[in-house]
């Protein structure tokens, strides 16, 4: 079904609205109550040792990352989400962290949906900006307008976002993935920078992951059940009384949690990088999932609430989770991230 405008703007504005409303989260439903870390009592090490900088390495290309906490993509295309992402994007320039954009869905057929980004761009020019596409949207776009999206954003990587959940409870929703694995072996080919797969909400089965492994993407975002559920977030959408309400209902636990998705990735053996997200509150669970294999690991309603309150907020977020995540690293003797991830600190 097409939109206006009006009509995509307003479902945007309202995807903002419903996401921060309590009835749209599966909080603690991520898995990571279930993984203790091992406590060191003696690290070897001085706290002030610890480093969780990080890069992102792609054909050569070093870009220097401060840690690995990125910005999950949350949204765009009006007015309010401009200015939410010009805030987030001057957190991602100042502090050098990665930075998801909201759906670029709009810019395939709006030229000027592109200026969003030129002005995100003018506030922060050293923003490291992650582009999104959805399945739907890549299964029935010509390249040269992907390519498109990558330049309006002078995106370090791309996101392909599968949503088959969200997508089928929409009431404007785009429900053909028939081909998809082939559309994303095809921009793998020519996108000119690094693919990365994500789900929206509800994680990765073991067979999926490895239906991706041979694409040459560059990582598979698990993004599982625990944080912002999108089905929910679809059913709120409409009345009460209709008949997509009371079927995102019967949904509304649907799904794989982050921890499980990457477990899944483990017996998968997949050979692409491991990045999480879904739920990620802490900088605590920050570390556990990146003991269970992530590289990155994506923070999107917290991000979102602090870019709703100004930069102090953005800032004082980002440090209260590296902070924890270094308490995380101290405490279990792990001096950098390589020692976190290859360690013996789950218990």
């Amino acid at each position: 079904m097409d939109e206006s405008n009006s009509q995509f703007e307003q479902r945007k504005r309202d995807h903002i609205r419903i996401a921060l409303d309590p009835r749209s989260q599966t909080a603690g439903q991520n898995g990571l109550d279930s993984i203790t870390l091992i406590h060191e009592a003696l690290p070897d090490l001085n706290y002030k040792e610890v480093d969780i900088s990080t890069s992102f390495i792609f054909s050569g290309d070093v870009i220097p990352l401060s840690s690995p906490i990125f910005i999950s993509s949350m949204t765009a295309g009006h007015e309010k989400g401009r200015e939410i992402n010009e805030a987030l994007a001057r957190l991602s320039d100042r502090r050098q962290i990665l930075m998801g954009v909201g759906s670029q869905r709009r810019e395939l057929e709006d030229s000027n949906a592109a200026e969003e980004w030129a002005k995100v761009r003018k506030q922060a020019p050293k923003a490291r900006l992650l582009g999104n596409i959805g399945i739907a949207q890549l299964i029935r776009s010509p390249i040269d307008k992907i390519r498109r999206l990558i330049d309006s954003t002078e995106a370090v990587a791309l996101f392909v976002h599968l949503n088959p959940l969200q997508e089928v409870l929409q009431p404007e929703g785009t429900t053909e993935f028939r081909t998809g694995l082939q559309a994303i072996e095809n921009l793998v080919k020519l996108a000119g920078v690094p693919v990365i797969v994500k789900e929206t909400g509800c994680g990765f089965s073991v067979a999926t992951l490895k239906r991706l492994e041979n694409t040459g993407i560059f990582a598979v975002d698990v993004s599982g059940k625990g944080g912002t559920h999108w089905g929910r977030v679809e059913g709120y959408r409409s009345e009460e009384s209709e008949m997509l309400y009371q079927v995102a209902q019967t949904f509304a636990n649907w799904g794989i949690s982050t921890t499980q998705s990457l477990l899944n990735a483990k017996e998968a053996r997949v050979e692409y990088q491991l990045w999480a997200s879904g739920g990620v509150r802490n900088g605590l669970e920050i570390g556990k999932l990146m003991a269970l294999g992530a590289s990155q690991v994506g923070v999107a309603k917290p991000f979102l609430e602090a870019a709703l309150q100004g930069d102090e907020a953005l800032e004082n977020l980002l440090t209260r989770l590296e902070t924890e995540l270094k308490v995380t690293m101290f405490c279990t003797g792990s001096r950098n991230l390589k020692d976190l991830q290859s360690k013996k600190v789950i218990q």
